[in-house]
């Protein structure tokens, strides 16, 4: 592999499973050759990512996993397929029981993508939808180490709707992450501390994010494709990187949440209302790849410890049942669809 972008990554390296379109010829696209060459049980995958170091992220070929999913799966069709990209249709935005203006026309698209981390949303949209999850956030409670335990924070619902009638909701415990401030060591903070917040690893994984797809390895499809530009919404700033002055006698604490939003701008015809939902929505839905009838399905997924993460029992998608996985380690994904 190459040095750029690799060498800022954890992981051994991207697989690529996009539609055909993207490769740069038949041959460079893995799950079409293995679905011409492989009598598969059905032509689709299947992708679990764990959410806990108590379980393990998982990809199905041939079909998908029903043990990492909860109820039944609900499809919508992929639009411009001939782009390459597993992308679907949102009909209607909502936050809350607020509709978003901004989808009304109803050109917004979302890409499903296993290579991002955050949620990208179009760059003219992310300052606002950003002021308005931030400023919904309750006070978090605080886990044995005394750092915010963003899972359990309320505030306001994101709900898309798609088209073939599903709904994708995403509550704060599933977009907000831990936010990094200063403490000195009498417990106050610094007076600048509150301009500085920012998620440290989501500042990190945003910027490795985008030399990678700088570099044109699209993490929809992992083949060369024209490069997004990105751009990190104020939730992916670091008290480092905002100039803060950090003392010998400071602390790092986390001990509010804030929504891990990175802004993205891309052209038409797959933009420019496009975003991008990468693991708020895929750790909270089991999603599937149907290669022949070009959809994508959606269902709750089934962690280990479905009591203490976020999940809605109010979601029009699917209807849940509790139930548990097995325990094993994590790893992080390894893959790209």
């Amino acid at each position: 592999m190459s040095h750029e972008p690799f060498h800022a990554f954890s992981f051994d390296g991207i697989v690529g499973l996009g539609l055909d379109s993207l490769a740069i010829s038949p041959e460079f696209s893995m799950f079409g050759m293995l679905a011409r060459q492989q009598p598969l049980q059905e032509a689709s995958f299947g992708v679990f990512l764990a959410d806990s170091d108590d379980e393990v992220s998982e990809i199905s070929f041939g079909g998908h996993s029903p043990a990492h999913v909860r109820g039944d799966l609900t499809w919508a069709p992929v639009v411009l397929p001939e782009e390459g990209h597993w992308m679907v249709q949102i009909t209607r935005m909502r936050i809350g029981d607020r509709v978003v203006d901004f989808c009304e026309d109803g050109t917004c698209r979302a890409v499903v993508d296993t290579g991002t981390s955050l949620l990208a949303v179009p760059t003219e949209f992310a300052d606002e939808l950003q002021t308005e999850l931030e400023g919904s956030l309750t006070k978090p409670p605080l886990d044995a180490a005394g750092h915010a335990d963003c899972r359990r924070v309320g505030g306001l619902p994101v709900h898309f709707e798609l088209a073939g009638g599903m709904t994708i909701t995403l509550l704060p415990g599933d977009y907000a992450r831990p936010s990094l401030q200063l403490q000195d060591e009498e417990g106050e903070e610094p007076a600048s501390s509150a301009e500085n917040t920012g998620s440290a690893e989501a500042a990190a994984e945003a910027e490795a994010e985008a030399k990678a797809k700088a570099q044109g390895a699209n993490a929809t499809s992992g083949s060369a494709a024209e490069a997004p530009e990105l751009e990190a919404a104020p939730a992916n700033v670091t008290a480092e990187g905002a100039g803060a002055d950090i003392g010998s006698s400071d602390e790092i604490i986390l001990n509010a949440c804030r929504p891990t939003i990175m802004g993205i701008s891309l052209p038409e015809p797959i933009g420019p209302k496009l975003f991008i939902w990468g693991e708020p929505v895929l750790k909270k839905y089991y999603t599937v790849y149907h290669w022949g009838t070009k959809r994508v399905g959606f269902g709750l997924a089934k962690h280990a410890d479905d009591s203490s993460v976020s999940s809605d029992s109010s979601d029009s998608s699917v209807a849940a049942a509790a139930a548990s996985g097995a325990a094993k380690p994590k790893r992080r994904p390894l893959l790209s669809a």
